[in-house]
């Protein structure tokens, strides 16, 4: 497990990360929504109703950034997150660092 969170600093530090593009994603993004969760889930019957719309945004996602040390991590520098006065948490741009 990675740790995230620094609490000194209050702010979620993530990445940078990196991963091999997924051979088959095409294949799973054409299947319908019983496939998905009856394959790709480890208790089916127990998933959420949005379980199978999360595994389609995640396979988007791996399939729009097969290399996210070009498009997600290019400067391999690690993306600041910190909350804001609402309570939200908010990207922190290289300059407010």
């Amino acid at each position: 497990m990675v740790n995230i969170y620094d609490s000194r600093k209050e702010q979620l530090c993530i990445g940078p990360y990196f991963w091999m593009p997924f051979p088959h994603v095409d294949f799973w993004l054409q299947q319908d929504d019983q496939y998905i969760l009856k394959n790709l889930s480890t208790s089916p019957l127990a998933e959420p109703p949005h379980f199978v719309s999360h595994i389609r945004a995640t396979l988007m996602y791996l399939k729009e950034h097969p290399f996210p040390d070009k498009t997600l991590f290019p400067s391999r520098k690690p993306w600041i997150y910190r909350k804001n006065s609402d309570g939200l948490w908010e990207r922190v741009t290289p300059d407010q660092i």
